[in-house]
């Protein structure tokens, strides 16, 4: 999978993708707003991404991608597009780190995760959960056209709050 725009190509995570990923897993902002996933090095990263991805790749499309910045050909931040045993619609996701931060590049990244679940999957809607405490993004999901619909424990850390699109 490779989706582009005006400023971001989005491809299917890698491992050799390892140290951004450590970079990103254990920025402040994903700790708190997506929780903590405990790695510790770029080798324990590397290990996690080797199980996130076969079992991404057996969901045919479905998964962790990168968001890399065409001008300076860096990634900057991760998409995701998840079905999870909890929600009858595909999730989608986002994280940047600081530096992708404000710009535009979530939004962007994000419209184009949305189109590809819609052309790919062929979904009535797709879902966005939030932490209650991540205003920021509910402030974006908002922009792009999702409406809270109201909260659900998908995860272990407690009830989130449940976006939905509809096509």
């Amino acid at each position: 999978m490779l989706l582009e725009s005006e400023r971001l190509i989005i491809k299917e995570a890698l491992v050799n993708d390892a140290p951004f990923y450590f970079q990103l897993f254990n920025d402040p902002d994903w700790i708190q707003f997506i929780g903590d996933k405990n790695l510790k090095s770029i080798e324990e990263t590397r290990v996690y991404l080797k199980d996130v991805l076969f079992k991404n790749s057996k969901l045919g499309g479905l998964g962790f991608f990168t968001v890399i910045l065409k001008e300076t050909n860096k990634p900057i931040g991760a998409s995701t597009a998840l079905q999870r045993d909890k929600l009858d619609f595909i999730d989608i996701g986002y994280a940047f780190l600081p530096e992708g931060r404000g710009k535009g590049y979530a939004t962007e990244a994000t419209k184009l995760i949305i189109e590809y679940v819609r052309t790919k999957f062929k979904q009535e809607k797709v879902l966005a959960l939030t932490m209650p405490k991540n205003e920021k993004s509910q402030k974006l999901l908002k922009n792009i056209g999702f409406e809270f619909i109201g909260m659900q424990q998908v995860f272990e850390s407690g009830e989130d709050c449940v976006f939905e699109y509809i096509y």
